[in-house]
Order: C-alpha cells, then sequence, then structure tokens
C-alpha cells in the first residue's frame, strides 16, 4: 500500500541527461480547488504526488483500482492516487537514493512540447473533488461542482477499502494546511487607511480599488524561528558598548552602523538582519527565547499574505508593489515574507513597506514614511469551521502523526 516518489531533478535536452546542480523534488500538496504545487522540508512524507514518476507494488495497482478510467489527458491522477493511499490504509514516501531526470515544458523550446493532443470533456480535478472532497466538497471553486457528476466506481472502492474521510488527510498533514495557513483562522479585506480604498489582484499583481471590489487575503506560511513578533516596529535594539562589533568583512560601533546602505549583506557575524534592521545577535536571540517562553505553544504560523481561494501569496516587493507567486508554505523564501506591524505597516523582509502613493497606486517605500493598513470584513472561512467540525467528529487529535 505504499507509493514511492523518486527525487525529480531537470533534463538537459542537449546532453539528454540530468541538468548539473539543478533543482530536485517530490513534494506537492493540494488546495480545496484541487489545485497541486511544490513545497519541501525535511520530512520524506509526501502529501500529492506530481504526476506518473512513481512506483507501487502490482498487488496495490490492482487493489486499489488504478487509475480513474473516466480521466482524460495530464492532471488530477496524481491525486487521486496520493488520497487512495492515505485515506486507505497506505502512505507516500519520498526516495532519496532515486533520482530522474525530468523534461519539463518550455514553451520557448519546440523540442519540449507535447507531440499529442488531450481529449477533452472530462474534468479531473472535478472528478477528484467528488470522490474524496466529502464534507469538504462546497469548498471546491466556491460551490461549483457538478452534483450529478458520476464518480459511482471511486465511491464503490472507497467503501470497499474502507477509506477514512478527507479530513484524516488535512489532519495528518497539518504542517501544511494548519500551520501553513491554508485553512485560516480569518479572511479579510486589506484597506487602505489613507483613501480608503482596498487591496484586488490585478495581472501578476495587485491595485488599489474601492472596497467592494477588494479581494480576499489571509495570513498564510510557516513561520521560521527568526520571524518577529507583531510589536516589531524595526527600531535596534540599544546596543551602547565600548566594544565594536564584528559585522561580517568590517567592524562598526553598533550593529545599526554595519549596513552602510548595503542591506543584509553587511549585516553578519555579531549582528542578524531582520525586517530591515541589523540587530544585535545575541540580543535578538534572547528575546526571540522570552516570546517562546510566554508563548503556550509557540506559534507557528504566519509569516505571509496570502490571496484566499489560491495558491497565490504575496511574493517580491517591487516599485510597484507585491508580486503574486505561488505560495512558499514552509516559510523559507525570504521574498514572501511580510509582517503586520504594531503601527499597521506592512512590512517586507527587504526592510521595505506596502505604501499608497499620492495617485493611490500602491509602491515599495521606506517604513518610516509608510502608510498603515488595516484588515477589514473579516470571518471565519467554511473551511476552516468544517475542519474544526472535523476534529471533534472523528476524534483527530494532536498526538496523531503529522507529516
Amino acid at each position: 500500500k505504499r507509493l514511492v516518489v523518486q527525487l525529480i531533478g531537470d533534463l538537459d535536452v542537449d546532453k539528454w541527461d540530468e541538468r548539473t546542480n539543478g533543482a530536485l523534488t517530490a513534494k506537492c500538496y493540494i488546495n480545496f480547488n484541487a489545485d497541486f504545487w511544490w513545497y519541501d522540508d525535511e520530512s520524506d512524507a509526501i502529501p500529492v504526488i506530481s504526476g506518473g514518476l512513481v512506483a507501487t507494488t502490482r498487488w496495490w495497482w490492482h487493489m486499489s483500482g488504478g487509475y480513474d478510467k473516466s480521466m482524460r489527458g495530464w492532471g488530477g491522477e496524481n491525486t487521486d492516487q496520493s488520497l487512495r493511499a492515505w485515506l486507505c490504509g497506505g502512505d507516500v514516501l519520498r526516495a532519496k537514493s532515486s533520482r530522474i531526470a525530468h523534461m519539463w515544458r518550455v514553451p520557448s523550446d519546440r523540442r519540449t512540447l507535447a507531440k499529442y493532443k488531450l481529449k477533452g470533456g472530462v474534468d479531473n480535478l472535478a472528478r477528484v473533488a467528488a470522490m474524496w472532497f466529502d464534507e469538504f466538497k462546497p469548498k471546491f471553486r466556491e460551490g461549483k461542482l457538478d452534483p450529478h457528476l458520476n464518480v459511482s466506481d471511486g465511491l464503490e472502492m472507497r467503501e470497499r477499502l474502507q477509506c477514512k474521510p478527507f479530513a484524516y488527510f488535512l489532519h495528518r498533514f497539518r504542517r501544511v494546511y494548519i500551520d501553513g495557513g491554508v485553512i485560516p483562522d480569518k479572511v479579510f479585506k486589506i484597506r487602505a487607511t489613507q483613501s480608503g480604498k482596498c487591496l484586488q489582484r490585478h495581472g501578476g499583481g495587485y491595485q488599489l480599488r474601492p472596497c467592494a471590489q477588494g479581494g480576499w487575503f489571509h495570513k498564510a506560511n510557516q513561520m521560521h524561528e527568526n520571524f518577529p513578533a507583531d510589536d516589531f516596529d524595526g527600531s535596534a535594539e540599544d546596543e551602547s558598548s565600548e566594544q565594536e562589533v564584528v559585522c561580517g568583512n568590517h567592524k562598526a560601533k553598533t550593529c545599526a552602523g554595519c549596513p552602510q546602505g548595503h542591506g543584509p549583506g553587511w549585516c553578519h557575524n555579531d549582528c542578524i538582519w531582520n525586517f530591515g534592521a541589523c540587530m544585535n545577535r545575541e540580543k535578538f536571540l534572547k528575546a526571540q527565547e522570552k516570546r517562546k517562553a510566554k508563548a503556550a505553544p509557540s506559534p507557528k504560523c504566519c509569516s505571509g499574505i496570502r490571496e484566499w481561494n489560491t495558491l497565490d501569496c504575496f511574493d517580491r516587493l517591487d516599485t510597484a508593489g507585491p508580486l503574486a507567486y505561488n505560495c512558499d508554505i514552509t516559510g523559507k523564501n525570504e521574498n514572501q515574507q511580510y509582517l503586520w506591524d504594531s503601527s499597521g505597516r506592512i512590512r517586507h523582509f527587504s526592510g521595505t513597506c506596502l505604501t499608497e502613493g499620492p495617485d493611490h497606486k500602491i509602491k515599495a517605500s521606506d517604513c518610516e514614511g509608510a502608510g498603515a493598513w488595516e484588515e477589514i470584513e473579516p470571518f471565519l472561512p467554511e473551511e476552516t469551521k468544517l475542519y474544526r467540525q472535523a476534529l471533534i467528529t472523528y476524534k483527530l487529535t494532536d498526538d496523531m502523526p503529522d507529516h
């Protein structure tokens, strides 16, 4: 009852061999639209495989029914196979000792383009939701799942194998869904206090519009250990001392004097860079330890801002505002690290802030003069209500395996 996934590398189509020093990946997760995206962490347990690059036993393949015979083309079968394993008594693991080079589709390179045509007429992702999402089905595409979709074969298979409800999968990977903020505590609109307008998705970024047209957002992505507390205001601690600090290849009287306009690249050794401030490393880490001691348990979410019901988060903060890009649920991508500080400013890890310009367009600016933002119209989303009820109904507890 096990699926095994090798590390997936990048095929060099000129040499027909694995590209040297290319990225290696294997792990995916899904949202409530059954869309998947990549992530990586230290665990070898894989929530969702990416496709057909997987090994299993002949016995399990036939026992679980193999591929859904009504699906067509590519997409959806990876999630279906993963849920068959996790909810029907099996698991999905990564084999780090095995690698395969994959030829990714590159529009600019005709050699990588598909040489076949897909047969249309079947919504594979909808079939996944109809077969597996149980009480979470209303979340699929905001309630647009066809109630007449025939997945009787899949439901018969679930009954035959005595598979568990979908909530078990969400709970089994709560490091992704809870700590990563996919199931959020709160959804809200983001309003600029200066103009009273709200953020809305626009192309590959965001714009300000009347709040009736504003998009819905929530905090997301796991919080790394040095992520500052909500009362962070960007100021460095008092570091008065007769001894100079080592910044890296140079010294300064204080850590605040290390960067000299060069940013985090000049803040090392005795100092640490955090959201635009070069701070005394020892004092900063002691403050973090105090924070952890007060929290019971210490917070695991959130270090970013995500668009509700999508895979996208605020990414790099450019001159015209944040770009939108697939969320890094692990919180390791510094481009996606945003903090709503105690003054209402939305700070980026780079040390700049999101603000509204005089023309009511959003932009990056120095935090000292940046405008404030506020959450409005907050509510508890349906997926969170359903999950919390499922914890009670199915007696799911924190001492069960996570990842």
